[in-house]
């Protein structure tokens, strides 16, 4: 078990703003900070972070919690992996003992499992390149002619594979993992198929290849590429990871853990095609690179590149290949409300033979001269010199309103089409309706898709919302929703919001609300929030202070925590200063909401009970039981009536 004062020194030192802003382009907006949420296909920045309370909330898919939470759902790790994970990122020693498998996931394990192969096959690579003496007279010179060096290769962790098609699985079982830990990590792959997860049934996935490690945003490593360097094998160039348990093509994009910074810095990414391209460029000055990893750019890439930048610059190679990659990409990048330009380079060229033929200063000119939006380079492809051809140009319009028509704003589509009419002397009108056709196109075919999910059974129910944390006070609760759990909610954000106030002298909230529960021997039925009250009433208990700040670092409580003390939108200093006697809050009647909605609690059990006493009162057979059964029922209904009246609400049965 992790000490509770590992956990506390790790919030104290991990600033929640700091954590997610590895993730996430953050912006502050006030107190509090707004960026893009990970969690979701966000289209304007829906989450909301509070570096006072140190916690994160998405007013969209109501993502929500503390710095854990945030690691938790965002890497996929269980609760103490995630304390290990921040741990580790700020040099906090936690012991091995400390690290209680029994409260980790099975697949949090063998999650686990995979990333400790993965980081031993990167440091083994590494040092293969190093050190061994193919890598010293072979490999590294050859790096060296491709114009990368030393600490190029140290900062990106270039390494090599062996010449044995076994070296990577013999070492790996050598340093304690097993055959299945080294196959689920895909680093070995079987050479039968039909067999199972056998020593003498695997070969090393890479072999005889330069080996470059993709890693996800926060820089663990997910899977390799290779390439190889012979020219006398059939051989693939570059071989990448298979996906496992960790490593999904789609979702990543090699360099980005490394260029993030400089990406937000400039506001502004560069998308290659190659490993190479990433490494050349980011050793040449320009670090805000990227390129997707052996995959054809996807919407994945797209939404986690928004959350650093709108603007995206492809720099594809000038032939076929190159000129077909970035057409196709384009579309992706728009659905995702990027703002796309590309640069494309001389068809014997690619970025890295650019720059380390050119240097950066000629790169960086030819790139901000021959980058182009998306309208231009359709334009100048399809139509080139047979700008009068009407069949050309009425193909290259179609061409161009498909990639308009996946734009989501309805202002850059407006802009778009008015530039196309004009560049193509084509009447905007016809235009709008072809653009029209292709929309009207995109969602019949996602209207199909969603059918053919939901005929499969994979129909994905919406997720279930707390209601808002404040305005909820607004009116009685039972008025709201008639039921138990929705009453004992309410109650638990008062104890969260008013724990430590006064509620009479000498005794504060959260001391009043137990004495009434324990004095009338009830407690929350529904088990979530009978949790969270047991939590808060044992810190009362060892006489340790009970506030939000608790609620918000323990784990059984901080996704509630972060409901309950997140708004959407905060009022502006002039409205506060001219307005402040007219604002109320639940500050000025927090005494009254600790009364009602004990109250309200209390009638949802007085209701329970008077169900049972029913229950029993209709199989009841001698005159005394039904007697007592009567008499029960007379005095819930006494004590019942005395809430109502206390609420002043009338409550019908």
């Amino acid at each position: 078990m992790i000490s509770p004062a590992i956990i506390d020194k790790i919030f104290d030192i991990a600033p929640i703003e700091e954590v997610v802003g590895e993730y996430v382009t953050l912006k502050r907006s006030g107190a509090n900070y707004k960026g893009l949420c990970p969690f979701h296909d966000d289209k304007s920045p829906s989450m909301s972070v509070s570096p006072s309370k140190g916690i994160f909330k998405c007013f969209s898919c109501q993502q929500g919690g503390n710095v854990f939470q945030f690691i938790m759902e965002h890497e996929g790790l269980s609760y103490p992996l995630a304390i290990k994970f921040l741990a580790d990122k700020y040099n906090i020693l936690i012991e091995e003992s400390q690290l209680d498998v029994s409260e980790m996931k099975e697949d949090a394990i063998a999650k686990e499992g995979v990333f400790a192969c993965l980081e031993f096959a990167k440091n083994h690579f590494y040092e293969r390149l190093n050190e061994s003496q193919d890598g010293k007279v072979i490999y590294k010179p050859y790096l060296s002619e491709r114009g990368i060096n030393q600490q190029s290769i140290d900062k990106f962790y270039i390494g090599l594979s062996g010449t044995e098609k076994t070296h990577l699985l013999q070492e790996g079982l050598k340093n304690g993992y097993t055959a299945l830990q080294l196959f689920d990590a895909g680093l070995v792959k079987k050479i039968n198929e039909d067999q199972g997860v056998l020593e003498s049934n695997l070969r090393d996935t890479f072999i005889e290849r330069i080996v470059f490690p993709i890693y996800n945003v926060s820089g663990k490593v997910l899977g390799f590429g290779g390439r190889i360097i012979k020219t006398d094998t059939k051989a693939p160039k570059y071989l990448n990871s298979p996906e496992t348990l960790v490593y999904e093509k789609r979702k990543e994009l090699y360099g980005l853990s490394i260029s993030k910074n400089e990406i937000r810095k400039a506001d502004q990414v560069f998308l290659v095609e190659g490993y190479m391209d990433v490494v050349s460029l980011n050793q040449s000055g320009v670090e805000n690179v990227v390129a997707a990893s052996g995959t054809a750019f996807t919407e994945e890439q797209a939404r986690l590149l928004k959350r650093f930048t709108h603007n995206i610059t492809m720099l594809f190679d000038g032939d076929v290949a190159g000129v077909n990659a970035s057409l196709k990409h384009i579309k992706t990048l728009l659905e995702a409300d990027l703002n796309v330009k590309v640069a494309l380079f001389p068809a014997d060229e690619d970025p890295d033979s650019f720059i380390q033929k050119r240097g950066t200063s000629e790169f960086q000119n030819y790139v901000a001269n021959r980058s182009q939006n998306f309208i231009e380079l359709i334009t100048e492809l399809k139509l080139g010199e047979h700008k009068h051809d009407p069949i050309k140009k009425a193909d290259t319009a179609r061409i161009i309103a498909e990639n308009i028509a996946a734009i989501p704003d309805p202002l850059k589509r407006a802009a778009f089409i008015n530039e196309t009419a004009s560049m193509l002397e084509i009447p905007e009108r016809i235009l709008v309706d072809e653009v029209n056709r292709f929309k009207l196109d995109n969602r019949k075919v996602k209207d199909r898709e969603t059918r053919r999910e939901n005929a499969a059974g994979n129909l994905v129910p919406p997720d279930i919302v707390y209601a808002s944390s404040f305005n909820e006070f607004d009116a009685p609760p039972a008025l709201q929703k008639d039921s138990t759990n929705y009453q004992e909610l309410q109650l638990l954000k008062t104890l969260m919001l008013h724990a430590d106030k006064e509620f009479e002298e000498g005794v504060s909230v959260a001391q009043y609300i137990f004495k009434e529960l324990d004095e009338d021997e009830i407690w929350p039925i529904t088990q979530e929030y009978a949790d969270m009250f047991l939590d808060a009433k044992n810190q009362l208990e060892e006489h340790k202070v009970l506030n939000e700040l608790f609620f918000i670092r323990n784990h059984n409580s901080s996704k509630l925590a972060a409901d309950v003390l997140s708004t959407k939108h905060q009022l502006s200093k002039g409205w506060e200063e001219n307005y402040e006697k007219f604002i109320k809050t639940d500050e000025d009647n927090y005494k009254q909401l600790v009364v009602d909605n004990l109250n309200y609690v209390k009638l949802k059990h007085i209701d329970i009970l008077m169900l049972e006493n029913q229950e029993g009162l209709k199989t009841a057979e001698s005159e005394e039981d039904i007697a007592i059964y009567q008499n029960v029922h007379a005095n819930l209904q006494e004590v019942r009536k005395k809430i109502t009246d206390q609420l002043g609400t009338v409550i019908l049965k």
